[in-house]
């Protein structure tokens, strides 16, 4: 043999054996991935097991006839399990060559009892065309295990509930919280930023074009919104820096002023959150149109006094 020809040879033997390290290792993982393997033949009405799951008769370790298998299989479906007739659809020879002769895949979810326990499978159908336009000869048939993915799903899906559950709430506090307070906004203690939760657009276009700057928001809100004798003790009560000072023992602070178009307020300081240090990091301020209230009360001062002179 020359050189060449013993060189073709080895190249050639070289090739097989990749080829087949490739399809060992194809093979191996498939294993994994699925917990059963099956090849229908439908010509001779038998079936090849490539792998078997462990739940699986015996007798599926074996080669032998589809007609002797399927009964088998389906009587560990209760008559009444409306997945045994799901099953049994899908497995029908003439079912699988009509729906399948197109060479597309077909998947489906079952569930059966395995020792008295709720397992979950996601059975997979393909034919394998040899030739195209032959009648479907040779079917795959793959069957998964998904128990902990169904789990999994149900425990997502139960999160998901509770979650929408509590946005809705939250959403409905919050619809209520901006009836009440016409301007709200939080503050970041530590950086002094402000963010808007609910104020006049011309506000938030203000505190968006100045990036939040708490201080920049506050001189903002001291000059177009609080009537001038209220401006600096308005601008005092917002200051950052010594608010653990003024709420020591406390999550609320308050502040009634009045307004440049004749509206009583009350400003409302909550505290949000603390640190390690219980130091406070976030808190809202929240205001509120209180004029009714505060005409209520003026009256209500003005009859005292007036019942108080008759006397």
């Amino acid at each position: 043999m020359s050189e060449e020809t013993q060189k073709g040879a080895f190249e050639s033997s070289a090739d097989d054996l990749d080829e087949l390290y490739l399809y060992e290792a194809y093979r191996e993982g498939v294993h994994r991935l699925h917990s059963s393997e099956y090849l229908f033949d439908f010509k001779t009405g038998k079936y090849h097991a490539f792998s078997v799951a462990r739940t699986t008769p015996g007798f599926w370790e074996n080669d032998g006839k589809i007609s002797d298998a399927l009964p088998v299989f389906l009587s560990k479906f209760d008559n009444e399990d409306p997945y045994r007739a799901l099953v049994q659809k899908h497995l029908d020879s003439e079912w699988l060559k009509e729906t399948l002769a197109d060479g597309h895949l077909e998947e489906f979810d079952y569930c059966r009892k395995i020792d008295g326990v709720d397992r979950w499978f996601r059975m997979a159908l393909t034919a394998v065309c040899m030739q195209p336009g032959e009648e479907v000869r040779f079917v795959v048939i793959a069957t998964t295990d998904i128990t902990d993915l169904i789990s999994e799903r149900e425990k997502m899906s139960e999160e998901l509930t509770i979650t929408n559950a509590r946005l809705k709430r939250e959403m409905s506090i919050l619809r209520a919280f901006k009836n009440i307070y016409f301007l709200s906004f939080s503050i970041d203690i530590n950086s002094e930023l402000a963010h808007i939760i609910e104020a006049p657009e011309d506000y938030k276009d203000f505190v968006e074009k100045v990036n939040g700057d708490l201080r920049q928001t506050i001189q903002m809100m001291s000059q177009s919104l609080v009537a001038p004798e209220y401006a600096e003790s308005y601008a005092k009560f917002l200051e950052p820096r010594d608010i653990d000072k003024r709420l020591p023992n406390s999550n609320l602070l308050t502040y009634d002023f009045f307004t440049k178009t004749g509206m009583w307020c009350r400003c409302h300081l909550i505290v949000v959150s603390k640190d390690r240090n219980n130091k406070i990091e976030l808190m809202i301020c929240a205001t509120q149109n209180i004029t009714e209230e505060k005409e209520k009360e003026i009256r209500l001062k003005q009859a005292l006094a007036e019942a108080n002179e008759k006397r």
